[in-house]
């Protein structure tokens, strides 16, 4: 990671600055408001740790003919940066909100609608090319109102496919690789976005199941159920099922020459594979791998 560029809080705050001062008050302590931090003063990157979620552009810049070197200048990748940052912070304001975690504050959706703004306007400044912007963010937002009403429905049915689960986080989550796309197909390279695309969204589900199985519990004390449970799988068959999902993400990775990707993946594949989640091991191992096995095949 480049720490001479902006870090998600600094990006947060230069936007909040921008805001009439009942809403910056509101937002002072968005992280915290959201559930994401349990302190006051918790910030973005106490919650958002894994760093290619906090700087996927960076990883989508690197040129596969020049090691080392990247495919956009420092004043580009600034911009594709903030812009990631802006599109974090606005999925996860509408996680909440559609989750019923936080109160229906209209507050929230001024917030979330200057992120979104933010979001449109750094990608268009890094692009040149508003067109692309606006077919990006089109496709990006519609996938995201799909996947969280569609996880909602999911966990009140009481019953999910594995194909259905990957297909809703990956809708869920697209914005997540909406900079780093857009950096790709600027660059002219379509191929090498799907690439990225496609580890991106095989990374992201694997997260999606070892989140899901560590807060079964706690799901199934707020909503009634679990995902474990609707899936008809053990906790650790989720868990089981990040290190096939993984080796898939940086196989993917290494096609596109997305070098410092495929060895992030790979040593976070290594923490997955050193947990040692409770129950039948061989059980949980047969439903991870039909698991990973079925979503592939989806995504």
């Amino acid at each position: 990671m480049n720490e001479s560029l902006p870090g998600m809080d600094v990006t947060f705050q230069s936007v909040m600055l921008g805001l009439p001062a009942p809403l910056r008050e509101f937002g002072a302590h968005l992280p915290h408001r959201l559930g994401l931090t349990p302190s006051r003063d918790g910030r973005w990157t106490d919650f958002w740790v894994l760093d290619i979620n906090r700087d996927l552009p960076a990883y989508a810049a690197e040129d596969p003919a020049r090691p080392g070197q990247l495919l956009v200048g420092t004043r580009e990748l600034r911009c594709y940066r903030m812009a990631h940052h802006c599109a974090a912070i606005h999925g996860l304001i509408t996680d909440r909100l559609v989750d019923r975690q936080i109160e229906p504050d209209p507050r929230y959706r001024e917030l979330r609608r200057a992120f979104r703004l933010t979001w449109e306007q750094t990608l268009v400044e890094a692009t040149g090319d508003a067109s692309l912007v606006r077919r990006a963010l089109t496709r990006t937002l519609g996938s995201l109102r799909r996947g969280t009403w569609q996880e909602l429905r999911s966990l009140t049915a009481g019953h999910l496919t594995p194909a259905v689960y990957a297909e809703q986080t990956r809708e869920k989550l697209r914005w997540g690789g909406t900079a780093a796309w857009c950096l790709l197909q600027r660059t002219e390279q379509p191929e090498r976005a799907a690439l990225l695309e496609r580890s991106y969204d095989l990374f992201c589900f694997a997260l999606q199941c070892l989140d899901d199985a560590l807060d079964c519990a706690e799901d199934e004390r707020s909503r009634g159920t679990s995902m474990p449970t609707v899936l008809g799988v053990p906790v650790g068959g989720l868990v089981r099922a990040t290190s096939p999902l993984l080796q898939s993400s940086i196989a993917t990775a290494e096609q596109g020459g997305f070098r410092r990707l495929a060895a992030w993946l790979g040593s976070f594949l290594t923490l997955m594979e050193s947990l040692t989640p409770p129950g039948d091991p061989e059980a949980d191992q047969r439903a991870g791998a039909w698991l990973a096995r079925t979503a592939e095949g989806a995504l």
